[in-house]
């Protein structure tokens, strides 16, 4: 696993959480009995809500995905290149705030400007 340097406290913690797969996405909260339901709640679609489906598949985030491949082209389809390179991390993490998907836990996750 490649360390990223200089990464805020919750940036990291995020990061690691991704990384082990244990991120509080309701596929997980699920399997360790914090919710009953392991579907996504912002989209129709009936699927798990994985950390896959939320970086890749929901349309919910969909305007939010597209500013990540506007900044990595096709590198913004690699789970490993988001997780593992210092740009696609700091991709991620713009990508994680602009969802608000953790704000209730971690407030502002890129509390710089976010740009492509």
């Amino acid at each position: 696993m490649i360390q990223i340097s200089g990464l805020p406290r919750r940036q990291g913690s995020l990061l690691t959480q991704l990384r082990m797969r244990h991120i509080a996405l309701n596929a997980f909260l699920h399997r360790i009995k914090v919710v009953e339901d392991p579907r996504c709640d912002h989209c129709a679609r009936g699927v798990h809500e994985s950390i896959r489906h939320f970086l890749f598949e929901c349309p919910a985030w969909g305007r939010a995905r597209q500013e990540v491949v506007r900044a990595l082209g096709r590198r913004a389809e690699s789970l490993a290149y988001l997780l593992n390179d210092e740009k696609g991390v700091k991709a991620l993490m713009c990508f994680m705030n602009s969802t608000g998907r953790f704000r209730k836990t971690y407030g502002d996750i890129a509390r710089r400007k976010c740009t492509a």
